[in-house]
């Protein structure tokens, strides 16, 4: 069949098989039935498309009703001939009517809200249907299939079959919720990364960390948590070699080479502490850590947290192979309070 789809409304998508005459000299008929059918079918698709990218649950009913509107407005087209019904403005109020009959009202914000991803949920499908479909088309040069009209209008058209345009359509709608669904749970995934800032003594380190709701090591004794950071940040402050030994050494042997004078001289040897921990293969090891004086964690949207009672502990490895965080944040530095902690008690 050959074909050209028009977008009528919004959405509304119009199969014309070319027969007839439509006063540019082009033979064709209009098939009102074909129309109101594929525009009901992929008026609610699009609908619970939009539905799924807001996190909405509408009845069956409400999209029906909805989807019957689109259709009924993109049929109409070649029923009545009603120029101000067809104008830009008409066409925004049938959309939202579209969009509170299956959504609601909810606010004017919610309303916005919806209405938008309406919208973004259309132009993407749209697009895609007219990409592939163009992608699929064979020419004898890259003007094949365009043709002007009498008043200087640009006509697109190619060949498609029913069943291609439902699988485009389809095609579509996947890509797109694939694609909303990988931006969706990068921004859950951005959520859970901090902005922490680590004071010892005089110093100060900024860096990007990730809250691990699976991290739950504690100081045995003082049940102080542990967070986790790599090594490498404070390569310049450790001992010389500790940084890179600490990579396949184990922390309790780098603590023993050092002797009781050496360890009061250096100016974070009080800082030192030893954290048993179970390694992947169930055998007990020790990790190094360090008391700082305080950690800060910010994050956009939230005040920023003060916490006093934590060790890092140091790992020698890298915690993201892309270099995205460098620590992993304890779940219970998370709770702390927006204001100064509660004076460090000794681990």
């Amino acid at each position: 069949m050959k074909a050209i789809i028009l977008g009528s409304s919004i959405p509304a998508y119009t199969p014309m098989v070319l027969s007839g005459d439509d006063g540019w000299g082009l033979p064709m008929t209009v098939y009102v039935d074909l129309v109101f059918f594929t525009n009901l079918a992929v008026d609610g698709a699009v609908l619970l498309t939009t539905a799924k990218v807001r996190h909405l649950r509408p009845s069956r009913s409400r999209v029906f009703s909805a989807a019957f509107l689109g259709a009924l407005y993109a049929a109409l087209m070649f029923l009545a001939h009603i120029p101000y019904l067809y104008s830009f403005g008409a066409k925004v109020l049938i959309s939202l009517a579209m969009v509170l009959l299956s959504f609601g009202y909810g606010g004017p914000l919610q309303l916005l809200r919806n209405f938008g991803a309406f919208y973004v949920v259309n132009f993407a499908t749209l697009g895609g249907v007219i990409g592939i479909s163009y992608l699929l088309q064979s020419v004898d040069s890259p003007l094949g299939g365009m043709k002007y009209t009498a008043d200087g209008g640009l006509l697109l058209e190619w060949h498609m079959q029913l069943g291609l345009f439902v699988t485009t359509f389809l095609l579509s709608i996947w890509l797109f919720r694939s694609t909303e669904g990988t931006r969706r749970k990068r921004q859950d995934l951005e959520q859970l990364f901090w902005d922490i800032e680590i004071k010892v003594g005089d110093g100060s380190w900024a860096i990007r960390a990730l809250l691990d709701t699976g991290n739950r090591l504690y100081e045995p004794l003082t049940r102080i948590p542990v967070m986790i950071m790599e090594a490498s940040v404070w390569k310049e402050e450790l001992p010389f070699g500790w940084c890179d030994r600490l990579k396949g050494e184990s922390a309790d042997q780098l603590i023993s080479e050092m002797d009781v004078q050496c360890l009061e001289e250096y100016t974070w040897g009080n800082r030192f502490r030893l954290v048993p921990y179970r390694a992947v293969n169930g055998t007990t090891r020790l990790m190094l850590a360090v008391k700082p004086d305080v950690v800060l964690l910010s994050q956009e949207g939230h005040p920023p947290l003060q916490v006093n009672r934590v060790l890092i502990g140091l790992d020698g490895g890298t915690m993201s192979s892309e270099g995205t965080y460098r620590a992993i944040v304890h779940p219970d530095m998370a709770q702390a309070d927006p204001v100064a902690s509660a004076p460090s008690q000794p681990a």
